[in-house]
């Protein structure tokens, strides 16, 4: 039986079913911190850590709490969590996660610290469906699920509603996260975050191919923008990327190496494929609507695709390029961030990076952890539709490259580097 119960779920308790809204500041001294999924805590044998903004909590406790089966695979270092239509999978030091076949971006990736396997606890929260909170005074996160704002019969902008008023009862603004887990404790002061610029549109395509695209003779890669409302699943924007291969193989999602040309089958997944009567159906029993637009270009999933160009050999990059994203609706949303992140290349051949984290970039790095790099410039080199950043304290990462421009001029002012698009303001 557990010896307390949050501060903020059993406000709200009360304040739901008898109207009432009165919460006392404790002032006990800060405790360790302490994980709830509504009233239940949850026990955690190893604490808690807070890595980089980032709570980091046991896999197998918490993915049991939010009712999920728990498995974990030693030959990959993967923990997976299932529930209903819903599947999660973490794989130790990787900065991706997989929700239901799709790949989204951590903050900071799964590891083991003292022989225990340790998850973003925000992210696995918020790919429940569940409310999470961060009660700096009370030092405890809560999970508020769908179930429980069933049985209140409130809605989740009710709930939301609750939990600001909450915090400004107690004096503190409702924290905002920075990705899929991060809980500071701003001070009482702290303004607003102002809603961030949406990420600049990417550039409108030519007319169409000269042909139409062959759905029988599938080859190359092909890349195609959707808009992330609300920033959980992309940062604002998504980049769906498509890789067919010969023997109807294909690649889906960014290669962990680099561009097409490093794709090995073997060691990034590929899976083989079929298309009928309009479904794309890998060998995996995923599928996609697959088709071809009006202006003869691919589609899938109402997403036009378009292929990535081979990059000119020696190419060389001038000018500072910038990336926006965003998660939850900044200004508006309780628990919302916005970002900017810069890199600066030169013609000879070197870079400087601001505000860029490893992680930020999906990266596999060769020899340092993916969470962080400690130096900001280094080399670059292009090589086929590879991007390698060689830092200073030795870390290197190998992404995917291509120019956004559609026409032969190769400008250069609108890049894809991994799964994030950079580009050179207008001003500059």
């Amino acid at each position: 039986m557990h010896r307390f119960r949050p501060m903020l779920v059993m406000t709200l308790l009360f304040a739901a079913l008898f109207g009432l809204f009165n919460p006392s500041v404790s002032a006990e001294a800060p405790k360790p911190l302490n994980v709830f999924v509504d009233t239940n805590q949850i026990p955690f044998e190893v604490d808690p850590l807070i890595i980089n903004g980032t709570t980091l909590v046991q896999f197998r406790p918490l993915f049991q709490a939010m009712e999920m089966e728990v498995k974990w695979e030693e030959a990959s270092r993967t923990v997976t969590g299932t529930k209903a239509d819903l599947t999660i999978s973490l794989r130790i030091e990787d900065p991706q996660a997989v929700v239901n076949g799709r790949q989204v971006p951590l903050s900071e990736p799964a590891r083991i610290v003292n022989g225990s396997t340790m998850v973003p606890l925000r992210f696995i929260g918020e790919a429940t469906g569940a409310l999470v909170n961060w009660d700096a005074v009370n030092g405890e996160i809560t999970l508020i699920t769908p179930a429980l704002l069933q049985s209140l019969g409130m809605s989740r902008e009710e709930m939301q509603k609750k939990i600001d008023e909450y915090a400004a009862k107690q004096g503190h603004p409702p924290s905002a996260s920075s990705g899929d887990g991060t809980v500071p404790a701003p001070p009482a002061a702290e303004p607003k975050p102002e809603a961030p610029a949406a990420p600049a549109a990417p550039q409108t395509p030519p007319p169409g191919p000269s042909k139409p695209v062959d759905l029988a003779a599938l080859q190359g890669m092909y890349y195609g923008f959707r808009d992330d409302f609300g920033g959980y699943e992309c940062g604002g924007a998504c980049w769906d990327i498509y890789t067919f291969l010969p023997d109807q193989r294909v690649l889906v999602g960014v290669p962990p190496q680099g561009g097409p040309e490093t794709i090995d089958c073997t060691r990034d997944g590929c899976t083989t494929y079929t298309i009928t009567d309009g479904k794309l159906t890998l060998a995996t029993g995923d599928s996609y609507e697959i088709g071809v637009t009006s202006d003869g270009y691919l589609e899938i999933q109402d997403v036009a695709l378009f292929p990535v160009a081979a990059v000119a050999d020696g190419l060389k990059l001038e000018g500072t390029y910038k990336h926006i994203g965003y998660q939850g609706l900044v200004g508006i949303h309780a628990f919302s961030s916005s970002w900017t992140e810069y890199l600066t290349f030169k013609s000879d051949g070197t870079f400087e990076s601001t505000d860029l984290s490893l992680s930020s970039l999906d990266v596999h790095v060769s020899t340092t952890n993916a969470a962080g790099s400690k130096s900001d410039t280094g080399t670059y080199q292009i090589s086929g539709n590879t991007l390698i950043l060689t830092y200073q304290d030795g870390s290197v990462l190998r992404r995917l490259f291509f120019d956004h421009d559609f026409d032969d001029n190769q400008s250069l002012k609108d890049i894809q580097i991994g799964s994030r698009r950079f580009y050179i303001p207008d001003e500059q």
